[in-house]
């Protein structure tokens, strides 16, 4: 009896052995899944997308929008779509200005116009200056030279309600130039007591050609009518240096003049000639003076305008 428990429970313990291996065998059984041949199943369909109303205009209190421009657009557009273009509300677009300045309708053409001008004028001018300054090279204009030979004051009346003279003088005209002939179209002649004038006469007109010279006589009178009233202070000045035997006048011109060469070339001018300071001497009690040559030389100044 006691061997037979003896080998029972050796036996035991191997049976035991026996039934874990079989328990970790079936575990890992378990664990190891076959490999399934089926297709995937099919991805469910996407929840549907919510359905907005349509978008309406909300309505605008104030004035109707001007014509041609769509209304103001303010409700928010669905599924942050960018927000149309409203024109009150926002710039234009980039690509609606254009890269070059705006140009009004006919304003190349207008400005064309005035630069062609312009170029016409200054080629113009400078033409004309070229051709003045040619001219003066070729002809070499110069004024005339004048100067008086004899200076008479006669019927002298130095009565305040009868003043009266008359004056007489031979100027002589030179024409300097050798290429240039002188027509003295009209002369003025004028007499001045210092500054206050006295009395006025035309003179002849006259010719002159390349360097030749003549005389010009040239005859003034006053008898203190309306035409040519003297004041009485005036009367008093004369009447005191002529008392001292000298009486100064001055002798003035306005000459018009036409310079010509041939047929091609004419200019016209103005020039004023001033003789002044001439001394004429008096002699007693008479009414007569001359000029007196070796006080004064009788050159005259002559203005070109």
């Amino acid at each position: 009896m006691a061997r037979h428990s003896s080998s029972s429970s050796s036996s035991s313990p191997s049976s035991s052995s026996s039934s874990s291996s079989e328990d970790i065998s079936n575990k890992k059984e378990e664990h190891v899944q076959p490999q399934s041949t089926e297709p995937n199943p099919p991805l469910p369909p996407p929840p549907p997308q919510p359905q907005y109303p349509p978008v309406v205009p909300t309505p605008q209190m104030g004035y109707p929008p001007a014509m041609g421009y769509p209304p103001p657009y303010t409700n928010n557009p669905p599924n942050g779509q960018p927000h149309p273009y409203n024109p009150y509300t926002q710039p234009l677009p980039a690509h609606y200005y254009p890269n070059h300045p705006y140009t009004p309708a006919g304003a190349s053409g207008g400005s064309a116009f005035v630069r062609g001008f312009l170029a016409t004028l200054i080629i113009l001018i400078i033409f004309i200056c070229l051709s003045s300054i040619i001219t003066w090279l070729i002809l070499r204009p110069q004024i005339p030279v004048f100067h008086v030979d004899s200076f008479v004051v006669s019927n002298l009346n130095l009565s305040k309600a009868d003043f009266a003279a008359t004056w007489e003088a031979n100027v002589t005209a030179q024409n300097p130039n050798h290429k240039l002939k002188i027509y003295f179209d009209q002369i003025q002649s004028f007499v001045y007591y210092k500054e206050n004038f006295l009395s006025s006469s035309a003179v002849d007109p006259l010719l002159l050609e390349t360097e030749t010279r003549d005389v010009m006589r040239v005859r003034l009178a006053t008898n203190n009518t309306v035409d040519h009233l003297v004041g009485n202070w005036v009367v008093d000045e004369i009447a005191r240096e002529r008392n001292a035997g000298v009486l100064s006048f001055n002798l003035r011109m306005v000459v018009f003049a036409t310079f010509k060469s041939g047929a091609w070339w004419t200019r016209h001018a103005s020039m004023k000639v001033f003789c002044e300071n001439l001394k004429v001497n008096f002699v007693g009690a008479e009414n007569k003076g001359v000029l007196d040559s070796e006080k004064d030389s009788g050159d005259c100044d002559v203005y070109y305008g």
